[in-house]
């Protein structure tokens, strides 16, 4: 559960690397989404967006190459977690 809330957090804060590389203009989104062009400008910068917000947008921008680009920086993030072989989590449940 708490990986959920890590990764949304996430997300939350490379919204603005997402929608650079997605492609669009920052106007055509804000336009799209129902806001002015500069409090697009603002929460972009800021990172302050509501779920909704963010629900519109990546129903706009999202495809495969950003989600493989968002995973990936996931993974950096991620990269000095501890990881354990799958056998370990098969002998822990008894598989």
């Amino acid at each position: 559960m708490l990986n959920i809330v890590e990764s949304y957090i996430e997300l939350k804060k490379n919204m603005a690397t997402l929608i650079n590389k997605s492609g669009y203009k920052n106007a055509y989104l804000a336009e799209q989404i129902g806001i002015p062009a500069p409090t697009f400008s603002v929460k972009k910068q800021r990172g302050n967006w509501t779920e909704t917000e963010i629900q519109k947008i990546l129903a706009i921008i999202e495809n495969e190459r950003l989600e493989d680009f968002f995973m990936l920086e996931l993974m950096r993030s991620e990269k000095d977690e501890p990881r354990f072989p799958v056998s370990d989590l098969k002998k822990s449940l008894g598989w």
